[in-house]
């Protein structure tokens, strides 16, 4: 039996609202992959999770891409565990893949470093700290990482993985933050590609994900687990790591 099978049987027993089952599965969905972590977790320095991380099913969903798919280049907006997860797995996989992940707070990718130094990391991720500036888009100007300084740090690079998940777009003046990131870098991608957006059930990311939609439609867009959506434009072997 399917984990929304047994969902389902307990809507019916105890009469569960809408709202209530999503909480449920995304619940579920979590619990399954921080078993399947296991083996990034146990024997290694102990990693705070907290409410600005990833969901567990979110990473395990981009490793499962990283390892499945064979993705080499992996570029992410947004430091955090998943960084020090990803590097991990390169690691103990001895995979033939490098990180840039781009963080604007800078205490915080100091702190992220000596983990990844710690660990003998950073011969897999280089981490980019770059400030947040006003950046004009379609949805007006919002703050995002400086772009002039982005774009000398990629100069020349092409990525076939691409993880969103910053900057901060948590409150309705920060809404369209995230909108740089699909508007004015599409040439770094590689001719396969998959794009990983996080929090897309709120409306800031859901306006991205229309936009993006509506100016390549050659992509297929997949939300994965109510939060996550994923664009890639080929098709792949699926990195979902639990049946629905």
């Amino acid at each position: 039996m399917t984990i929304i099978s047994r969902i389902k049987n307990a809507i019916k027993k105890n009469n569960l609202s809408f709202y209530e089952l999503r909480h449920h599965k995304k619940k579920s969905d979590d619990i399954y992959s921080m078993a399947v972590l296991q083996s990034l977790l146990i024997g290694y320095p102990y990693i705070p999770f907290n409410g600005g991380a990833l969901r567990p099913f979110c990473i395990t969903y981009i490793l499962n891409e990283i390892v499945i798919n064979q993705r080499q280049r992996v570029l992410e907006f947004g430091s955090g565990i998943s960084t020090i997860l990803m590097a991990r797995l390169i690691k103990k996989n001895k995979l033939d893949a490098k990180i840039i992940s781009i963080e604007h707070n800078e205490a915080w990718a100091e702190t992220l470093k000596e983990y990844l130094d710690n660990e003998d990391l950073l011969k897999f991720v280089t981490i980019i700290r770059v400030d947040l500036k006003d950046v004009t888009t379609s949805k007006g100007t919002v703050n995002w990482y400086d772009f002039n300084v982005l774009t000398f740090a990629l100069k020349e690079k092409k990525f076939d993985l691409v993880i969103i998940d910053g900057p901060p777009a948590n409150t309705s003046k920060l809404q369209y933050s995230r909108f740089p990131a699909l508007e004015k870098l599409e040439d770094i991608l590689t001719s396969d590609f998959c794009i990983v957006l996080d929090d897309v059930n709120r409306k800031g990311e859901q306006a991205l994900v229309e936009f993006y939609k509506q100016k390549n439609r050659n992509v297929t867009y997949k939300i994965v687990s109510e939060t996550l959506g994923v664009f890639r434009n080929r098709d792949k072997f699926s990195p979902i790591p639990i049946r629905y």
